[in-house]
């Protein structure tokens, strides 16, 4: 089944959507309270800092760890691969003649396929955590790292139940259906032979792994049988005590939302078993390479394997609450999932599910590891398109077009005419775009302007206005040709404020559209041919955008692909220091506007606004609008723009657009204000599909209408 049926059944399946969206809007207050009082972004830093090995460093503290756990009687073993991996622990099984094991939830377990590999030696492996053991009696695979049922709800549940047991299951009655799983799952602790179990820590300094769970489990599995199997990545030691506590703060703030879980639980050596013919209980800990060790030597890679398994990644991404993670993942779900995918599993199936990320970066900004997930993922779609090759479409467009000025203005002039017949009543949006299919067309776009903005720039004469206070401007390809308004306004803003505003003598696309497509040649060629129409960094105060995706490709791409070029990345380090937005550049200047009018104001953060600019303007549009500010809901939740990915996945798109929709009109707000181009093309364009009288503007648009405040 290919990637866009599969995601065409999930979005379909309105159980699942009210699943996730529900966990989704309770998560984030959750995670929030939890978090309240608490520097997450130092803590993170921490942790990210207490796992930043290289394979030798890894190598030593595994010597280490297995030093100390041999001290008291347990065995160490290494696993090469998910095949050695698998024989060890049957092997180790049979020795011990094990009939049945109970498993704690693991998530490395899934990875070597370890239930299945058992079955086929003839044991018979238990699935102990509730979620998993639903889904191994209904024979499905998890759809998230920590709760693996989330996708089902407890009708579905119950059925299964049913199914299972014989027995009649209420569906309303929780406590029955637990005591039930109680139950059928108990008499296995004492019938098996053999527990395993993963480790969240493994502490190389003590010999002393940690178990994070909710449900007690983990525990009956490592202490009940004789035997006791501990499967491990090497990526999960630490160096010490003071290092696998603050994985342990963190952990299940980011994984549920909770201040701590249920149960921690701390396992040195080997300890006392009444059923052990020795009267200590058999341990194993078994480390899984699997590919890891060669991965934490890599340039890029290396940061996956820093991932504390919390599934925050899953949690707050758009395309994965619309989705779920029998679709958005394979073994490992989540942004997390798309990585571990191409490094320890199928590339070309990573390859296929790499396309569902949409860029919004809000994996990265909450992974309490601090790893930059959508750095990993860009960077894996370059790889992916140099190997695999990329669409022939799309790279057309940005190896001939985008990255040529002249080609491009020449397209874009062509456009502007031949969607004549296409517009609407308005004649500044366009009604439907025949050439796509019905659901492509769940909003209005806007037309391609029949002047550009540089066009504009200079028949205003606003490359006149001299000032020794100097800015300059991206305009970027939106503002260029379909909203050059948006620039106008913000120059006459300025100039107003006594500032001159310089641009670019040629118009050249930011690189970014091509890179995150996987076409990194064609993303360096544009950015150096940028470069050369970028003025002197040290002329100006700021350069400023009015789209964030731009701000965010010159602040972080620009100097990615010039690290070959000296004069080029020296060029691009004095520009992003210097890369700003609107509201911003008026808050850090102390410039202030006044606001007469008595309509209602709403905001919606475009995702690399404050995730990749690194300033959300609510505090400065408060302080503007006053009571006539609405804060919006889930504010810094994506649109589902993503450029060409509402294109790819217009279902997916269209599914996210109308959760942010249901916000604004619980706003009642008159107008709604963004920071970006593309989410004003993809918001403006839903509520006028769906004829919803709320004003959808940039903020250079109202900014400029108001009236700057003396000091």
């Amino acid at each position: 089944m290919s990637i866009k049926t599969k995601v065409k059944e999930k979005l379909n399946d309105k159980i699942l959507y009210s699943n996730l969206k529900t966990f989704a809007e309770n998560y984030k207050v959750s995670r929030a309270n939890a978090l309240s009082g608490l520097d997450f972004f130092k803590l993170r830093h921490d942790i990210y800092k207490s796992k930043d090995f290289t394979k030798d460093e890894i190598l030593s503290l595994f010597e280490e760890f297995k030093s100390n756990v041999e001290k008291s009687g347990c065995t160490v073993l290494h696993a090469e691969d998910a095949a050695s991996a698998n024989k060890l622990i049957a092997d180790i099984c049979k020795k011990h003649s094990a009939e049945y094991i109970v498993k704690s939830k693991s998530m490395t377990s899934e990875e070597i396929k370890l239930n299945d590999y058992l079955e086929k030696q003839g044991l018979k492996p238990v699935e102990t955590d509730l979620g998993e053991w639903i889904l191994q009696i209904a024979g499905e695979h998890p759809s998230h790292m920590v709760m693996p049922a989330i996708h089902k709800t407890r009708q579905q549940v119950a059925k299964v139940f049913e199914k299972h047991t014989g027995e009649k299951i209420d569906p309303d009655d929780i406590n029955k259906m637990v005591k039930i799983a109680r139950k059928y799952l108990r008499e296995f602790y004492f019938k098996a032979k053999v527990g395993i179990t993963g480790a969240n820590i493994a502490i190389s300094s003590s010999g002393t792994i940690g178990i994070v769970t909710n449900e007690g489990n983990a525990r009956l599995s490592s202490t009940v049988p004789p035997v006791h199997i501990v499967l491990v990545g090497y990526e999960k030691l630490v160096k010490n005590f003071s290092d696998a506590m603050k994985i342990i703060r963190l952990l299940p703030k980011s994984a549920t939302g909770q201040n701590i879980s249920t149960y921690v639980t701390w396992i040195k050596g080997s300890n006392p078993s009444f059923k052990s013919e020795t009267g200590k209980k058999h341990t194993y800990y078994i480390f899984l390479d699997n590919g890891r060790l060669s991965f934490l030597d890599h340039p890029f890679l290396k940061d996956a394997l820093k991932c504390i398994r919390c599934g925050s990644c899953a949690n707050v991404c758009p395309a994965y609450e619309m989705v779920g993670g029998h679709v958005f993942g394979d073994i490992y779900i989540g942004a997390i999932g798309l990585i571990l995918t191409s490094m320890l599993h199928d590339e070309k199936k990573a390859k296929e599910i790499l396309s569902l990320c949409i860029g919004c970066k809000a994996c990265s900004y909450n992974c309490p590891a601090g790893i930059d997930l959508q750095s990993i993922i860009s960077d894996l779609n370059v790889y992916m398109g140099q190997k695999y090759s990329i669409n022939p479409a799309k790279k057309f467009v940005y190896s001939a077009v985008l990255k040529n000025p002249s080609v491009f203005k020449s397209a874009m002039k062509v456009a502007s005419i031949i969607q004549k017949p296409l517009l609407d009543e308005t004649k500044e949006n366009i009604g439907k775009l025949p050439i796509l299919s019905d659901e492509h067309n769940f909003r209005k776009l806007p037309s391609v302007k029949e002047k550009t903005f540089s066009q504009m720039f200079k028949q205003n004469n606003f490359d006149k206005f001299n000032s020794s206070k100097k800015v300059f401007f991206y305009p970027g390809c939106a503002v260029e040709y379909f909203f050059p308004e948006m620039g106008t306004k913000m120059v006459q803003l300025l100039q107003k404020a006594g500032f001159q505003v310089d641009i670019p003598d040629t118009q050249v696309c930011c690189g970014l559209p091509a890179i995150h497509s996987g076409d990194g040649k064609s993303g360096k060629k544009t950015i150096l041919k940028n470069l050369k129409y970028m003025g002197n960094p040290e002329e100006y105060e700021a350069f400023l955008v009015l789209c964030p995706s731009c701000g965010m490709a010159i602040k972080e791409d620009f100097k990615k692909y010039t690290l070959e070029y000296i004069s080029e990345f020296k060029k691009s380090e004095k520009i992003a220091n210097k890369v700003t937005s609107l509201a911003d550049f008026l808050n850090k200047n102390n410039i202030r506007l006044k606001y007469d009018d008595n309509k209602k104001i709403t905001y919606h953060t475009p995702c690399h606004q404050g995730r990749g600019l690194g300033f959300v303007p609510e505090d400065f549009l408060k302080e503007t609008f006053g009571e006539n500010f609405i804060p919006l809901k889930d504010s810094n939740v994506c649109c589902g723009f993503g450029g060409s990915f509402s294109v790819e996945y217009p279902g997916i798109s269209s599914g996210i657009l109308n959760k942010k929709i249901e916000n604004i009109k619980d706003t009642k707000a008159d107008i709604l204000l963004t920071d970006c181009p593309g989410c004003v093309m993809q918001i403006d364009g839903g509520l006028k599909k769906q004829n919803i009288n709320v004003k959808v503007a940039h903020l250079s648009e109202i900014f400029n209408e108001l009236d700057i405040e003396k000091n």
